[in-house]
């Protein structure tokens, strides 16, 4: 894993388990980025499932890009741009192992980081033993890396 806000001032963090198809979403498009061109201020992150140990790891971040799948009422692989944090009503952590994004976002807001978060997301059609993902989110993959090109760029501008 990559030391999280090691460069610049956005990060692209990619959440996910490999092994579990559509679930490693956010890892596939954090590898595609990697091949692009992005602005210097942009560090890409593989979080995989690092949970607590994604903590601390914000110092210089004011931009974080969430890439992730996401349980929601959309067809496999369209692709969504959130600004406010998703809610799970109801939700109860019985183990460290449980800790999801929003867990992590709570915690980080109490140690004093709170950049400007986004998630891209979309949602999976399938979660299963696999190391491959279903054709829908192959496609998403591209249009994902592509938008966060984009707003990348439009970050830079605003630097």
């Amino acid at each position: 894993m990559t030391k999280i806000g090691s460069s610049g001032t956005t990060m692209v963090l990619g959440l996910g388990n490999l092994l579990l198809g559509d679930e490693g979403f956010g890892i596939h498009v954090i590898r595609r980025l990697k091949e692009a061109e992005l602005p210097q201020h942009v560090s890409v992150v593989e979080g995989g499932v690092g949970g607590f140990n994604l903590l601390g790891h914000l110092d210089g971040v004011k931009r974080l890009l969430v890439v992730d799948v996401m349980m929601m009422e959309s067809p496999p692989g369209k692709i969504h741009l959130l600004k406010q944090k998703p809610e799970e009503p109801g939700k109860t952590i019985l183990s460290f192992h449980q800790v999801g994004v929003l867990e992590l976002i709570k915690m980080w807001g109490l140690l004093g980081y709170e950049p400007e978060i986004t998630f891209v997301v979309t949602r999976p059609e399938r979660m299963e033993w696999s190391t491959e993902l279903s054709p829908p989110l192959q496609s998403a993959v591209d249009e994902a890396s592509e938008l966060i090109q984009r707003l990348c760029a439009d970050f830079a501008g605003k630097e």
